[in-house]
């Protein structure tokens, strides 16, 4: 028993390690370079408004903490980290991807300084330094991975979307308003291509409540009148020649799909991606 007790006990207190918010961390203790940072500022979530540029909404992502950390782990050259941490992993997914201000791929110039960034679970990482200095990408990825709750890459939900005809970067988030019409759940939304047509694919981020979708059908209908049920099945007129549908599943999840295919080609789709999703574990 006293095995058990200890073994629980751990799994426990790893769990509650892994779910510490940045303002639970002792951020000196984050190396980089084998260097502590020189300073750390720590900013709550109404000092962020005011410091980040209004362009960034940050206000509609729910952001949670914020964090400015420089490092110069050599004289004369300084690495600046700016950490966003955001309320869920939807949020920071969110904002990764529909903002536009970062970039993960190619450091974007900014005057005489490179800025890339980096998302984890619930926390994006921008790292800015100077156009002469060098910093290998592998060195920042250690630095992303040594904070608690590491996650990068879509996450499973994106991943339960099919893989073929994957359009890539034609990913994103609808959160408040779902194809035209307010709801109150966020879409997560993968565009596909194939034999030149093109399509949408998307499915709740959780379980969506049987009111919020009646909710979202019945504003669907009164934006257009080409609409009908099949069973559980809802198809309305998505645009010019542009067809959708739309089901909640039985364990909530709603799963969608519009473009510009026939009929046949509609049903087909439409089948697999609710399959995909209905029989994936997030």
């Amino acid at each position: 028993m006293k095995i058990w007790t200890l073994l629980f006990a751990l799994l426990f207190l790893c769990s509650c390690e892994g779910k510490k918010s940045l303002l639970d961390l002792n951020l000196y203790h984050f190396l980089y370079r084998e260097s502590a940072p020189v300073a750390v500022e720590l900013y709550d979530s109404a000092t962020v408004l005011k410091l980040v540029p209004a362009s960034w909404n940050l206000k509609n992502y729910a952001i949670s903490t914020m964090a400015e950390l420089v490092y110069a782990p050599v004289a004369g050259d300084s690495l600046h980290i700016r950490i966003l941490e955001f309320k869920t992993e939807m949020s920071a997914l969110a904002f990764y991807l529909n903002s536009g201000l970062v970039q993960e791929r190619l450091p974007v110039i900014d005057g005489d300084s490179r800025e890339i960034a980096m998302r984890s679970g619930p926390r994006l990482f921008v790292f800015r330094y100077g156009l002469l200095r060098n910093h290998e990408r592998g060195e920042l990825e250690h630095y992303v991975q040594n904070f608690p709750d590491y996650r990068a890459g879509l996450p499973p939900e994106f991943l339960s979307l099919p893989i073929a005809d994957r359009l890539p970067g034609e990913a994103s988030i609808q959160m408040k308003n779902f194809l035209g019409i307010e709801s109150n759940f966020p879409m997560l939304v993968q565009g596909f291509r194939g034999n030149d047509v093109y399509w949408n694919a998307a499915r709740s981020w959780e379980s969506v409540s049987e009111e919020d979708w009646k909710n979202w059908t019945f504003n669907l209908q009164k934006k257009t009148a080409d609409i009908f049920w099949n069973a559980d099945t809802l198809f309305f007129n998505a645009g010019i020649e542009s067809r959708g549908a739309a089901m909640r599943l039985s364990d909530g999840r709603l799963v969608c799909l519009w473009g510009a295919l026939d009929s046949k080609n509609l049903l087909e789709r439409f089948r697999k991606i609710a399959e995909s999703v209905y029989n994936s574990p997030e």
